[in-house]
């Protein structure tokens, strides 16, 4: 954990309510990236990272001073984006792209967009806790339950496959 997550956690445990203030502003924006790219609704991902520290708040009792909270909340907010996708279907990555790419015109984005559609949704989580969320493969493979050793695999695999959709072979 990080050491200002690590204190911010046990002040938080001791009854000192702006800690969980601090944690929730080093980590709303890229909760928040997250669900969006995953759901692809503002409002939606706006819920879920509410929701997500509204559990943060409920398990507090049940988490160590040790325990990862950048990890968990991650956790958590992937479990509750995918649960809505069970309930309901997908919606465009178009808005989600949008946010992360301002800068790059509409036809790219509508690529990417195509490129990442053709994507199972665990390649396409994959590469968005990887090169979106910058996390590392023991990151990934601690919040996706695989060794190290799969991450990279698997990383390596869905490179391979996107570069194969752009050069349009799938």
């Amino acid at each position: 954990m990080d050491q200002p997550d690590r204190e911010n956690w046990r002040s938080y445990r001791r009854g000192d309510g702006n800690s969980l203030g601090l944690i929730y502003n080093r980590h709303k924006d890229r909760l928040y990236s997250y669900s969006l790219y995953v759901t692809g609704n503002r409002q939606l991902s706006e819920d879920i990272v509410q929701e997500t520290f509204t559990r943060l708040m409920e398990q507090s009792q049940k988490l160590d001073d040790d325990a990862s909270i950048k990890d968990w909340l991650f956790i958590c907010v992937r479990n509750l984006a995918f649960n809505h996708l069970k309930k309901r279907k997908r919606g465009s990555l178009i808005e989600a792209i949008s946010d992360h790419t301002a800068d790059i015109d509409v036809e790219t984005r509508l690529f990417i967009q195509n490129v990442l559609d053709k994507l199972t949704p665990p390649d396409r989580e994959l590469i968005l806790l990887r090169e979106q969320q910058r996390f590392n493969t023991r990151d990934i493979a601690r919040m996706l339950g695989l060794t190290e050793e799969a991450v990279r695999v698997r990383l390596f695999r869905v490179r391979k496959k996107m570069q194969q959709i752009a050069k349009g072979k799938l």
